[in-house]
């Protein structure tokens, strides 16, 4: 069979609508590109709705391949040297998150670079999942997705108001959590395996509600003269402190 050309047909034209947002809503579905990130989401339990590739990849025997040309991977890529395979995924938000292991809140996160880092951090660090609070960027977005390197496809996450996240805080059976620049105690102390951070954007940290729901406040020591550190690293330095 001829490779597809054409940007008219429906499959494509579906896969060009996922980069924006309003498409992903409206269709539910997500891209992701190469071959590293769809075995990792094959590994990880999840089926593809839709498979493009420049030549017949061997993943997903559920799912028939749907062959185009190099120059229309080009126009449906995000990125500047294509991968040969990318395929479409239902998203998957988890209703509502556990009550044990090591969770990760994100309050009012914009930016899906970052993000799409924290998510792999999270699945490096062996976090149980993540909960993004309030008004955050949409972690199915391509650069998000991207940035996980697939651990978009092993780290659960949910969505939660400001109020629904408190009450959840408030049960949480174990330490929550959350960082200031003003707290007097330092990050680097001992976690209990149960233990839930919460983490507010780099340019205006936790809101006064948000903070009111952690039960302890610890600082990230910082040389004087430097505004905050980037909400990915200090992620970082909370999970690993955490999860040691």
């Amino acid at each position: 069979m001829q490779p597809i050309s054409s940007l008219q047909n429906p499959t494509i034209k579906l896969v060009r609508s996922l980069a924006d947002k309003k498409g992903r809503r409206e269709s539910g579905l997500f891209i992701a590109e190469g071959h590293a990130m769809l075995e990792r989401a094959m590994d990880t339990g999840w089926v593809p709705e839709h498979v493009i590739a420049t030549r017949p990849p061997h993943l997903w025997d559920e799912v028939r391949p749907l062959i185009i040309t190099e120059k229309l991977m080009g126009e449906l890529s995000a990125q500047n040297n294509p991968h040969e395979v990318l395929a479409c995924f239902r998203t998957r938000l988890q209703a509502h998150p556990g009550k044990s292991g090591l969770w990760l809140a994100l309050e009012e996160i914009r930016d899906p670079g970052n993000l799409g880092t924290i998510i792999r951090t999270a699945d490096a660090a062996g976090a149980a999942g993540i909960i993004l609070i309030g008004d955050c960027c949409d972690p199915f977005a391509p650069e998000c997705v991207r940035a996980t390197t697939g651990s978009i496809f092993a780290v659960p996450i949910v969505r939660m108001k400001p109020d629904g996240f408190a009450q959840f805080a408030a049960a949480f059976p174990g330490d929550v959590v959350g960082t200031a620049m003003r707290a007097k105690q330092d990050f680097k102390r001992s976690y209990p395996a149960d233990c839930l951070l919460v983490l507010g954007s780099e340019s205006r940290g936790l809101t006064d509600a948000i903070s009111k729901a952690c039960k302890q406040m610890v600082r990230i020591p910082m040389r004087d003269g430097v505004e905050s550190l980037n909400v990915a690293t200090a992620a970082a330095l909370m999970l690993y402190q955490a999860a040691r």
